[in-house]
């Protein structure tokens, strides 16, 4: 994890968590704004989903409700029009509707039978002059009444129905006249005989309308009820594909911000969350405790020799024994490529222990590669001290770093607390490399090939250091070399710098003197007068063609002949605008054919024959590692990371 917790006391869904979890910064705030805010957006979903399902399911109810009772009286009003057609039509004749006219007793008793039986409430015929001429209701009988829209529209030869829920006390008109049922159906069909032309009267009936309601309301209640539970179904369904996708959209925005803050090699802290971490922990009122950078020793080395999966390898094992033996609010997490973070804010002097534990633990390790022998695995560490090397990150991490350097000169495997003598070779070397670093930032603005070639060089160059055997000393003075060997080119007109093709004569002799005043610049410094010899005469040939002194042999000093090679190799395995890289074959070969004329026979072939053995090496641990693990890829390059 990032900053150590003490989960002594945690539950069994606790303990499933990946020791790595990073406690991210007022976590717990977003968390109860969350909380505080979920519940109440969930019961305005609910009261929202309730309320549309309760409107659509008496919505629905009441348009299917309707539609019944619509179909009950179309179906009615057919059964009325087939009593006309089969009852009513072949036995009345206009003389019968006429005034005066009576129906045949036989029909009469029909229409009798029809009320008696409950199928109508009352049945009227009328005649054109809106009489009465038959009447289940005595009453009714021979009366004459004004002719209604409905009757008139029957009349017209169309047939009518109404369903009707109000019915006006006929007794008030007519005394003794029967009430009809409520609600009812009233139903009027034209009357044409046995004659082709307009009716010669209207049949009415009444109809009882409560079973139909009654009917149509048990409908409306079933439907409603229905559709409430199908409805209810559905938002039960959405209200936990609701939460469903709450809860994973939650689990998924936990996610990114934990890869927003994660290592994603080795799962630790990256260097953003440390950074922020170590801010908030110094900001606080008198701040104390210790920080420490963790280097892994020979990481360059063994990315040359093993490929990258090796490296990686390496970073991880000890990530995992940081995790192990870091203590309860301790922060730690990767910090760099090849480095890590470790500091204290209770006691400094545990934080020596966590590092004294780390490299036992880690001289534990066995690191095997293919066939190679075992590879040990160690660390460099620079302790700095809060506040007596500084209040501020920036500070902390100068003075940690300036004493990684030390550990590291002091061969590996070392860890250095930062003294008097740490703190004024930093006030000296920033002094110094600030103006260099300014002047490197303006050559890559002018040319990004130049600062990316001169670490390739640098990266060349001590591999070489590497395989002849040289001293720590010896290899810091290549390394400023190497990183400074072309910043006279800083003086280069940019048309000739940037050219997309092979120089001209007179364009080539300007660039000559790019080591002049790279000479000059570097002179002017007294801590780097022993640089001076790689930056004026990297460009020296062995046979004496070189330039600007024309220096032959041994004459050529060895820094610079050591660049020489390394200078080489690297322009024939970059691209140029106007060529393409060679394959490092290629190169190597190209190499060996110089050793005795351009280059250094001895150092050539030595970076020639150590190349080769890095590659074979790399080669034969990638054909080992596929045997074992037939899906993954063959290890890379090793050439690729000298630059590094």
């Amino acid at each position: 994890m990032a900053i150590r917790e003490d989960v002594s006391g945690a539950d069994t869904a606790r303990d499933e968590l990946p020791p790595v979890t990073v406690a991210l910064p007022y976590a717990h705030r977003l968390r109860a704004a969350a909380r505080g805010w979920r519940p109440s957006l969930r019961i305005w979903v609910a009261a929202g989903g309730v309320a549309i399902v309760v409107a659509t399911a008496a919505i629905t109810a009441n348009l299917f409700a309707e539609r019944l009772r619509q179909l009950a009286v179309d179906a009615a009003l057919q059964h009325a029009e087939s009593i006309v057609r089969a009852t009513i039509d072949p036995a009345v004749s206009l003389d019968e509707l006429n005034i005066g006219g009576t129906l045949d007793p036989a029909l009469d008793e029909q229409l009798v039978r029809l009320v008696q039986g409950a199928e109508q409430a009352r049945v009227v015929i009328w005649s054109r002059d809106g009489r009465a001429v038959f009447a289940s209701d005595p009453a009714l009988r021979g009366q004459r009444f004004s002719t209604g829209p409905r009757l008139a529209a029957a009349f017209a030869g169309n047939s009518v129905a109404e369903f009707g829920t109000t019915a006006p006390n006929e007794q008030d008109v007519l005394p003794g006249a029967a009430n009809l049922p409520v609600p009812f159906l009233e139903l009027y069909v034209p009357i044409r005989g046995l004659v082709d032309g307009n009716p010669i009267g209207v049949y009415e009936a009444y109809q009882d309308a409560r079973g139909i309601e009654a009917l149509v309301s048990q409908t409306r209640n079933d439907v409603l009820i229905m559709a409430l539970v199908a409805s209810g179904v559905l938002f039960v369904i959405l209200w936990l594909a609701f939460t469903g996708a709450s809860r994973l959209l939650a689990r998924q925005n936990r996610l990114l911000r934990e890869r927003a803050v994660r290592d994603g090699l080795t799962g630790l802290a990256n260097h953003g969350f440390l950074l922020a971490e170590l801010h908030r922990h110094l900001d606080q009122p008198d701040p104390r405790g210790t920080v420490a950078l963790l280097d892994v020793d020979n990481f360059r080395l063994l990315n040359a020799g093993h490929g990258h999966r090796a490296g990686d390898e390496a970073l991880r094992r000890t990530a995992a024994v940081l995790i192990a033996v870091a203590q309860p609010g301790q922060l730690y997490g990767r910090f760099g490529p090849d480095e890590f973070l470790l500091a204290d804010f209770t006691d400094g002097s545990r934080l020596l222990r966590t590092l004294e534990a780390l490299s036992v633990a880690l001289g534990e390790i066995d690191l095997r590669f293919g066939e190679s022998e075992r590879l040990p695995l160690s660390v460099s560490a620079g302790v700095a001290r809060v506040p007596l090397d500084g209040r501020s990150a920036l500070d902390l991490l100068s003075v940690a770093e300036a004493a990684l350097r030390e550990a590291k000169t002091a061969g590996g495997k070392v860890t250095k607390v930062a003294d008097q003598s740490t703190i004024g070779s930093l006030a000296a070397q920033n002094t110094v490399f600030g103006v260099f670093e300014g002047l490197l930032v303006s050559v890559d603005t002018k040319d990004h090939y130049t600062r990316a070639h001169s670490e390739d060089v640098t990266g060349h160059a001590l591999f070489l250091a590497e395989a002849l055997g040289l001293d720590d000393e010896e290899r810091r003075v290549l390394r400023l070399a190497g990183l400074l060997h072309d910043i006279g080119k800083i003086g280069i007109p940019d048309g000739i710098l940037r050219k997309p093709a092979p120089l001209t004569g007179e364009e080539y002799d300007i660039v000559k003197q790019h080591v002049a005043l790279g000479d000059a610049i570097v002179g002017a410094v007294p801590q780097l007068a022993e640089v001076r010899a790689g930056v004026r005469h990297h460009h020296e040939r062995w046979d004496g063609a070189g330039y600007l002194d024309g220096l032959q042999g041994d004459a050529i000093p060895h820094l610079a002949r050591i660049l020489a090679v390394a200078d080489a190799f690297s322009a024939m395995t970059t691209t140029r605008p106007y060529r393409k890289a060679l394959t490092e074959e290629e190169a190597l070969a190209r190499l060996a054919q110089a050793a005795g004329t351009q280059l250094d026979p001895q150092l050539a072939m030595t970076f020639v024959a150590a190349k080769r053995q890095a590659l074979a090496d790399a080669h034969a641990a990638a054909h080992a590692t596929a045997g074992t693990r037939g899906r993954r890829r063959p290890a890379a390059d090793p050439s690729a990371t000298l630059g590094s």
